[in-house]
């Protein structure tokens, strides 16, 4: 290991890696397992390195984390019988999970005989901002039409604490902490945001609370008890995307690349890609890493080169405001590509009307949890008609509010099926055996108590900028093509 005391790292090290990796049984861990051996709670920033929140120190970097095969297998449960004896231990037999009984008992905190209270993070401010009205609208928006109807999950209101987390890992941990500490939330949600859901997500195992959120990344995640993804993460979509640029899109025979952002969280989907164009015969002709700091003077630069190589189709894995640039450039350049490109924002209007600007973005193919906002009355007509009922300043809303229902649509049919009886130890058991979850606007969700990625679906939105400047959803619940 470089760079430190290899003692200092493998203590730090240590906290975040599952107990084969720090000599104990594999499969049994510290009870929180985002602090170190020195008493520091960790948490990953946007590089994937592992940082006291508090004072930025590097605990570890994620070089470090990878070298030491910390960076995918975090695990905060903690097993009865625990054997710390070592690797010699006669291992025993364990029981089927799917065959546990309903926990009896359980923590029902921020659950009362009338209301459930819910928490949930967004960058409202930061690098990739969503607007503060609609964020707060859109959270808000289905609990309060069901409320105005009288409809309850058995016999409760759902309330709603949104809190900015400024695109920032360590200000996401802090305000999931304040949230399940002061509010005292019954669970989290991430709507965006790789790394700051990512660190969230770990301090919320770590004491024990639900955590919900689109899919991102796998890195850090696959092994956390308590959290659960909604929609199909980025390195589940690249096969998908590879599909859809040989069967619908004639990549084959032309010349592809990837660019991405080189953190530890995009690294898990650039190696799925990568993969994917193999097992599809599909070359990749360019493959280019750019800093998450990257600006305007490297949008143009990586566009001018992915224009002198011939690139016919690129796959983006990377924030909008730095594809915006490249866009820019791109219209700068009369540089027409075939975009494609999987995750969240990337589909929101705010980025078409946008990257519609130098017409470069026309005919984008993307793939987005949920259908795009000029469809939303095909899958949800009474999303608008809650909007003009209860924000009618907002007219018909936008893409942002349409998520947010979409989203609280899904946790209803979660909640809904756990019963009167609500805990979180409840709620998480009913939630991995759930099979063919569906609010009829997101994907189709099915988990495992072995496996919490739960979608394998995903609409697919195309950039119409010489109609509307909008995104239009082209295919619905896609799983191959």
């Amino acid at each position: 290991m470089r760079g430190r005391n290899s003692a200092r790292v493998a203590a730090a090290v240590c906290a975040v890696l599952i107990a084969a990796a720090c000599g104990q049984k594999p499969g049994v861990v510290s009870e929180r397992s985002l602090v170190s051996a020195e008493g520091v709670e960790g948490v990953l920033d946007e590089e994937g390195n592992l940082v006291d929140p508090e004072t930025g120190e590097v605990l570890a970097t994620a070089e470090e984390l990878a070298d030491s095969g910390g960076g995918s297998s975090t695990s905060t449960t903690t097993s009865g019988d625990q054997n710390t004896s070592g690797s010699d231990a006669a291992p025993s037999e364990e029981p089927n999970p799917s065959d546990a009984e309903p926990p009896a008992g359980g923590t029902a905190t921020g659950v009362t005989a009338t209301t459930i209270k819910i928490g949930a993070h967004a960058p409202i401010t930061g690098a990739a901002p969503v607007p503060s009205d609609s964020a707060n609208k859109g959270a808000r928006l289905y609990w309060e039409w069901l409320k105005r109807r009288g409809v309850k999950i058995h016999g409760r209101d759902v309330e709603i604490v949104l809190k900015n987390d400024n695109y920032n890992p360590s200000q996401a941990v802090a305000v999931c902490r304040d949230m399940v500490e002061n509010e005292e939330v019954f669970l989290l949600s991430g709507s965006a945001g790789t790394d700051q859901i990512q660190a969230c997500a770990r301090y919320a195992a770590s004491v024990g609370v639900p955590y919900l959120s689109a899919g991102v990344t796998e890195l850090g995640l696959e092994n956390l008890p308590t959290y659960f993804a909604v929609s199909m993460t980025y390195p589940d979509q690249q096969p998908l995307l590879a599909d859809m640029l040989k069967s619908r899109l004639g990549a084959d025979g032309e010349k592809n690349g990837i660019v991405w952002f080189n953190t530890a969280t995009f690294q898990d989907g650039r190696d799925a890609f990568v993969q994917a164009m193999e097992d599809q015969g599909l070359t990749l002709d360019y493959d280019r890493a750019v800093s998450k700091t990257a600006g305007t003077s490297e949008a143009q630069a990586v566009v001018t080169d992915l224009r002198l190589q011939g690139i016919e189709n690129v796959n983006l894995l990377l924030s909008p405001v730095f594809f915006l640039q490249m866009l820019s450039a791109a219209g700068s350049q009369n540089y027409r590509p075939q975009w494609v490109a999987a995750g969240v924002q990337m589909t929101f209007d705010a980025v078409a009307t946008a990257g519609c600007r130098s017409q470069a973005l026309d005919g984008a193919k993307m793939f987005a949890p949920f259908p795009a906002w000029v469809d939303s009355d095909k899958y949800d007509p009474n999303f608008r008609k809650a909007v003009r009922e209860i924000y009618p300043e907002e007219q018909d809303g936008d893409d942002f509010m349409w998520y947010g229902w979409s989203a609280s649509k899904g946790l209803h049919a979660m909640l809904e099926q756990v019963g009167p009886n609500l805990t979180r130890e409840r709620f998480m058991y009913e939630l991995e055996r759930s099979k063919n979850l569906s609010n009829g606007i997101g994907p189709r969700i099915s988990f495992s108590p072995t496996d919490h990625f739960g979608a394998d679906e995903v609409h697919v939105s195309e950039a119409r900028c010489s109609q509307d400047n909008r995104w239009h959803t082209i295919q619905s619940w896609v799983k191959d093509f």
